[in-house]
């Protein structure tokens, strides 16, 4: 794998017939990284290996080449990494965001369970950062793709950023996701005990296998203080399933950068998922698709749009997913008159969508 500078012919002509008219003129990315080489010890992200910073401008100059827009704001945080350096990352992010220029931006606080919570909480009542961002490598076990919810978001940071009304960035693991008993268990569990908590669960729920978003989101679509982001999700089934069953006003769009320039797509195989990239195909096939295979970023923006789509969604539901929802989630206290109204995303869906929702109830049985 390795971050894509330029885009090929291939994924200029998907651009042009696919997106340019698609993508709303108000953009906000909700799920972005920003990335120095110096807060790494060598060889710990080989996929970066010839980057030295991804900062505010690499994002601007990514991001205007793939939809032509500029100026897009959005909710940064670091690369977490159990190596990484987080205090380095954690400073040199918030600077950059604090000196991004005109957008609105937004920094979220790398964290790990072994932090000192006043430290956190000092950081979130003096707006440096509006939330968190937490990973399974910071839990305390070797096969942390198997820890629960607490063990990399323990209790103590939600009542802290329940006290501050504070966004955590929330990738959950385990083999099931958002279908796993435990995850939906405790997510339930957290939410309801912290409801002033506001979650985002990344890559619509880790339902990088659209089968999961099949037996799982319905799970947690009654939670109130949930939204889901589309960070690098390239199956349009799940995307539909996330506009079924949790709503198109609780989902929010992100990119995933710089994820969001590798080639290459994750896709659904039985019950798990596998990153197909141009490097870890056979040498006879790597150079036959590399110039062929896009950037994660375009795969999302088109299964996306073919959810969009197949789902009869208005251009106004688009633009909540692009901008509008991210807004209403991220400024709770904004009475300005373009907020959306409040309400569950599925009851807004159900009432705007009503024949469209008579199908879904006929034909969830057979899901």
């Amino acid at each position: 794998m390795k971050y894509n500078e330029k885009l090929h012919p291939g994924d200029r002509s998907l651009i042009n017939r696919n997106l340019r008219y698609f993508v709303p003129e108000q953009v906000f990315d909700v799920h972005a990284h920003l990335y120095s080489t110096a807060h790494y010890p060598k060889g710990t992200l080989p996929w970066l290996e010839k980057v030295s910073a991804l900062g505010l401008k690499q994002y601007e100059s990514a991001m205007q080449m793939t939809l032509g827009r500029e100026g897009i704001p959005g909710l940064f945080f670091g690369l977490p990494h159990r190596h990484g350096d987080r205090d380095k990352i954690n400073d040199w992010l918030a600077e950059e965001v604090k000196n991004g220029g005109d957008s609105v931006n937004y920094a979220l606080k790398l964290v790990s369970p072994t932090d000192d919570p006043r430290l956190v909480a000092n950081d979130l009542q003096a707006r440096k950062f509006i939330g968190i961002k937490v990973y399974h490598v910071y839990a305390e076990r070797q096969d942390t793709m198997n820890a629960s919810i607490p063990e990399y978001a323990p209790d103590w940071m939600w009542e802290i950023l329940d006290q501050f009304h504070g966004v955590l960035m929330l990738h959950i693991v385990r083999e099931g996701g958002i279908a796993d008993d435990e995850n939906i268990r405790e997510l339930r569990r957290l939410c309801k005990m912290y409801p002033r908590v506001r979650v985002i669960l990344a890559h619509i729920a880790r339902s990088f296998n659209y089968r999961t978003a099949y037996r799982g989101l319905s799970q947690i679509s009654d939670l109130d203080n949930v939204v889901v982001d589309t960070s690098a999700i390239c199956e349009s089934e799940t995307f539909e399933e996330a506009i079924k069953t949790v709503g198109p006003a609780r989902i929010l769009w992100g990119s995933d950068f710089p994820v969001s320039e590798l080639r290459g797509r994750c896709i659904t195989t039985g019950d798990h998922f596998f990153w197909l990239h141009p490097e870890v195909l056979l040498d006879d096939l790597a150079g036959k698709v590399e110039n062929t295979m896009t950037l994660v970023g375009i795969e999302s923006l088109l299964a996306l749009k073919e959810a969009c789509e197949n789902q009869g969604l208005r251009k106004s539901e688009v633009a909540d997913i692009f901008y509008h929802n991210a807004v209403r989630w991220l400024t709770p206290d904004d009475t300005s008159s373009n907020r959306l109204p409040q309400g569950p995303g599925p009851k807004m869906w159900r009432e705007g969508h009503p024949r469209r929702y008579s199908a879904v109830v006929k034909t969830r049985g057979n899901v």
